[in-house]
């Protein structure tokens, strides 16, 4: 944080007003938010003959004593100071390896890692983007700052949307959250921008990971952090934890947050399970459209069907 002289001490952070925020928060950690999508296709292409469109949210938690150490070995990892992980993607072998080993470092470096998603989208206009957002917004929220102590978590930074009007949603949803006593009156939420903050690449990097498990059951990018135990998955509707283990694969569960970690209960039962032993079963498909996968889109339809066949119960 800031030296004597009252210059940054962290290089790569180009932005004063989030120093002043990681001061304010601090000792506690900061969880780093971005999202991801799929627009709704009408192709019928996932399972069942479901449509398998989604908006997830992803939160990565980071330390506040490791925050400037951290973010320079990002840099490092990204060889500069530009970063985007569906670009690194399209681009070559070596950029690719780059995903793999951005994806090491923060599973290495971070406390726990959150993703809150809603499966399907109910269209793919600006009202149903919102609504997805500000649910799966709510939904990781209330799951990251659940702990108590120095070790919970108190300011969250949010990657900036171009749409100014969601985020002054975002700011509502946590606002709301404050007011009605969901969440500790002193958290924390601002956003930031990717190349001004690089600790913000985590979260898109993990978001990225998880859409590739989602869409094509590729765990390649995402087994790091599976295999450590560091990722809860979460329905935003019901607020389930979604099974993120391969049909097929050999699953050993892996222990879920302690009371100290985000946890939806703070329960330190078994949230996540790990990766299959087993090769991925598709090639690198740079370019080529997504097809969606079975494990995680399969798990999450099962919940709605749930959800509603117990709302025709409830209802006269």
């Amino acid at each position: 944080m800031p030296d004597e002289s009252g210059d940054m001490s962290s290089p790569s952070l180009r932005s004063p007003v989030l120093e002043r925020f990681y001061l304010a928060a601090a000792p506690s950690p900061i969880a780093f938010v971005d999202e991801s999508m799929r627009h709704p296709t009408g192709a019928g292409d996932g399972p069942a003959g479901q449509d398998v469109s989604f908006y997830q949210m992803a939160a990565v938690i980071f330390s506040h004593a490791r925050l400037d150490a951290i973010r320079e070995r990002l840099v490092d990892v990204a060889g500069g100071s530009y970063w985007h992980t569906n670009k690194k993607f399209r681009g070559t072998d070596v950029d690719r390896g780059d995903i793999v080993e951005m994806i090491e470092a923060v599973t290495d470096e971070s406390v726990w890692n959150v993703i809150a998603v809603k499966l399907p989208l109910a269209g793919s206009s600006r009202r149903d983007l919102a609504r997805a957002r500000a649910m799966c917004l709510d939904r990781l929220v209330r799951n990251l700052v659940s702990g108590t102590g120095e070790e919970a978590v108190r300011g969250i930074v949010a990657d900036n949307n171009k749409d100014q009007r969601l985020n002054g949603l975002d700011e509502q949803v946590v606002d709301k959250l404050r007011k009605t006593g969901a969440i500790h009156p002193e958290v924390a939420f601002t956003h930031g921008r990717m190349g001004d903050e690089p600790l913000l690449w985590s979260a898109d990097t993990v978001s990225w990971a998880v859409q590739r498990n989602v869409l094509r059951d590729d765990v390649r990018f995402i087994e790091p952090t599976l295999r450590e135990g560091k990722l809860t998955m979460i329905n935003a509707v019901d607020g389930k934890l979604v099974n993120m283990k391969h049909p097929l694969g050999a699953c050993a569960i892996t222990r879920g947050p302690s009371s100290q970690r985000p946890g939806l209960s703070g329960s330190p039962g078994h949230d996540v399970a790990s990766p299959p032993i087993l090769p991925a079963r598709y090639a690198v498909d740079k370019g080529k459209p997504s097809a969606p996968g079975q494990s995680v889109a399969r798990d999450l339809m099962r919940q709605i069907r749930a959800l509603r066949e117990g709302a025709r119960r409830r209802t006269p």
